[in-house]
């Protein structure tokens, strides 16, 4: 995925010189280009030569100079104070350079969902990609996994949403909770997540993707979104197969991410049935404890018994990773082929409480290593 580009039209030639300085050396500069102009002239030179802009920030002066080149072009009018310009999105100026930037990203994600943007985003939808991550028992490592593997790509500069299906959310061992200033500590506020995410695809569907958009997190160590987890666990608990895609398909609607990265329940139901259809890749994560390869087996027994060619229809995306060397990587399992991938057992990780996300090498290079065989395209370089 190509860079988001930024058009930045301001008459100070040194507050431009930051604000490329600040992007280009921060996190942010691996998603977004920032184009300078000091003049209007050559902004609307560079317009007309057809150059993809996805958003434009520029002084109310120059904005009125460029109107015509500007028409499907989301418009930010920088301001020395608000109301000084005649645009819908008005920021100051001169505020501290990582929330101006944190509000552009904010304007041009709610301008993916605007009627002028339809078309783009559909085309976005068609192309996320989904990876789910399975285990038919418990405590196998299924969340490290996925966060892992969320990071991993993230690093390879995919656009990637954590999504956890999980009855009993484990996340919050690594993310959220046990990081300071979250807003989860004592005392403060529950965050909305999943719960009201729910609702609203019930209660006002053409307002979900907006409301992702604004109570989606995002963790910096992560470097991937996702929501807080159920308010109310009996959303959780009464979970079907409908919500779940419409999670996802919402997710997918907001134009902002290349990959999910979907954390599964370790049960077998009609959710994970229609999770396994819409996902690109599923894995299949055991190691080898005869407790764990046999419940793998009874699932695929199961999987093959309750759904029939349907679920036979679905052996060609499942991959079996193996959790510990010990299992041979290249043999199958009850017909599930294994990526010549082996995860490290982590000592330290077993245990409430001990988990720390990136916290060993070993275990890095391992899912970085899993996400390029998952998906070589993306595993150089840009996806």
């Amino acid at each position: 995925m190509g860079k988001y580009q930024l058009a930045v039209a301001v008459r100070e030639q040194e507050y431009l010189k930051r604000l490329a300085d600040y992007i280009r050396d921060s996190k942010l500069g691996e998603q977004w280009q920032v184009t300078a102009f000091t003049n209007a002239n050559a902004c609307r030179h560079y317009l007309k030569q057809g150059y993809r802009v996805d958003l434009i920030a520029a002084q109310p002066d120059m904005i009125e100079e460029l109107k015509e080149e500007l028409s499907s072009i989301p418009i930010v009018a920088l301001v020395l104070k608000l109301g000084d310009s005649s645009e819908e999105n008005e920021l100051h100026q001169y505020q501290p350079l990582p929330l101006l930037l944190q509000r552009l990203i904010d304007i041009h994600a709610r301008a993916a969902v605007l009627p002028v943007y339809k078309g783009r985003v559909s085309e976005a939808a068609a192309g996320v990609r989904v990876i789910s991550v399975y285990s038919a028992a418990g405590g196998t490592g299924k969340t490290a996994l996925a966060l892992h593997l969320a990071h991993a790509a993230s690093t390879h500069r995919c656009r990637t949403f954590y999504l956890n299906l999980e009855r009993w959310n484990t996340s919050e061992m690594w993310l959220g909770s046990r990081r300071p200033g979250n807003g989860s500590s004592g005392g403060e506020a529950v965050s909305e997540g999943l719960s009201e995410l729910l609702y609203g695809l019930k209660a006002q569907p053409e307002q979900a993707v907006s409301w992702l958009l604004e109570h989606r997190k995002r963790d910096p160590l992560l470097q991937a979104d996702y929501l807080a987890a159920c308010t109310n666990m009996e959303d959780r608990m009464t979970l079907n197969e409908e919500d779940a895609l419409g999670l996802v398909k919402v997710i997918e609607r907001s134009g902002q991410y290349d990959l999910i990265v979907i954390d599964l329940e370790s049960g077998l139901d009609e959710l994970h049935a229609a999770i396994f259809e819409r996902s690109n890749q599923v894995l299949w994560l055991l190691n080898d404890e005869a407790s764990v390869r046999n419940k793998h087996a009874m699932a695929l027994r199961y999987g093959e018994q309750k759904w029939g060619s349907r679920f036979h229809r679905l052996f060609s995306k499942f991959v079996g990773i193996a959790g510990k060397a010990e299992i041979p990587v290249s043999q199958e399992t009850n017909g599930l082929a294994f990526a010549r991938v082996q995860l490290p057992e982590i000592p330290q990780w077993r245990g409430a409480g001990n988990a720390t996300l990136l916290s060993s090498p070993q275990y890095r290079a391992a899912v970085d290593k899993l996400f390029k065989h998952l998906w070589p395209e993306g595993g150089e370089g840009s996806c």
